[in-house]
């Protein structure tokens, strides 16, 4: 969720903590010229107070507080004021929950974009590239673009799969060891399978990389690689997961483009070999592209 959201969400603020938020949305785009001591005295509060509060807020200081801030308005610039927890309401035309929708999908791949570290997702693609095996870790709606991922490794001949219930995600990680890969995907940062999985890959030293929020990924620190998704949804007051669905989904795949450009010569291998077990039979390809002669050479 974006920063306006954290300050209106966030448990156990103070009176003085709460009035101070409330002067930071009020200031929206102005923060940005505001030193922390003018902040202090337009709130009528502590510079101590500001401290606290962006502490709270999961956020290292008051230039984390501007540039989270920064960020809320420039998605705000770049898609209008959509609701990413209610892209639509009753009665509306097609036309205009097309338009939001559109709205939504623009601003959390912006964001997610943003949001992704290159060499993160560089060190990420070469410990999958590398791994004898990769096991996606999650629960919930997560397991469909989880095991779309392994179904894309499976394309290209990399050995991955995704259990769906704790007790076996437990047992594949109890057989895991370091020449082995791990993929936990986590919104939250703290569902089941975060709290039993991750201490066994941990234990077992099994490389992983985790797909989340920053906020989840403050709470699961010492992982190998982070790769950030757009934290502008609610974690329960939304119609449904849209947002957190598509970021999810839309770093799965860059990072699947990054695994297979690593490895592209055995993939390419790998996909033309397969073809004869995986083609349907009686349909034909109306556009063949490298499945005809000019098909990649590896």
């Amino acid at each position: 969720m974006d920063i306006g959201q954290r300050m209106g969400e966030t448990p156990g603020l103070t009176p003085t903590e709460q009035e101070l938020a409330h002067t930071i949305v009020g200031l929206g785009p102005l923060l940005k010229d505001y030193s922390i001591k003018e902040l202090a005295q337009e709130a009528h509060c502590s510079v101590a107070t500001i401290h606290r509060l962006c502490r709270k807020l999961g956020l290292e200081g008051f230039k984390d507080l501007k540039v989270e801030m920064a960020r809320a308005q420039e998605r705000m610039r770049m898609t209008g004021n959509v609701d990413i927890n209610f892209p639509f309401d009753k009665g509306w035309p097609a036309a205009r929950v097309s338009a939001s929708m559109r709205s939504l999908y623009e601003r959390t791949l912006a964001e997610t974009q943003e949001l992704l570290d290159r060499d993160a997702l560089d060190h990420a693609a070469d410990l999958i590239a590398g791994a004898r095996t990769v096991n996606v870790v999650t629960e919930s709606h997560n397991l469909y673009p989880a095991n779309m991922f392994v179904d894309r490794l499976l394309s290209i001949g990399h050995a991955a799969l995704c259990e769906e219930s704790i007790e076996r995600q437990v047992r594949c990680s109890l057989a895991m060891g370091p020449d082995c890969a791990a993929v936990c995907i986590s919104y939250s940062g703290v569902s089941m399978a975060v709290s039993r999985v991750l201490p066994i890959l941990k234990e077992r030293k099994v490389p992983t990389v985790f797909v989340g929020t920053p906020a989840a990924a403050s709470l699961n620190p010492g992982l190998d690689a982070y790769l950030g998704v757009s934290d502008a949804e609610r974690y329960q007051g939304r119609i449904t997961q849209f947002a957190s669905h598509l970021a999810v989904h839309y770093v799965l795949d860059t990072l699947f483009g990054c695994v297979c450009a690593r490895t592209w010569d055995e993939s390419m291998k790998f996909l033309k070999k397969s073809m004869p077990y995986t083609r349907k039979d009686g349909l034909e390809d109306r556009n063949p592209g490298p499945l005809s002669s000019d098909w990649p050479e590896g």
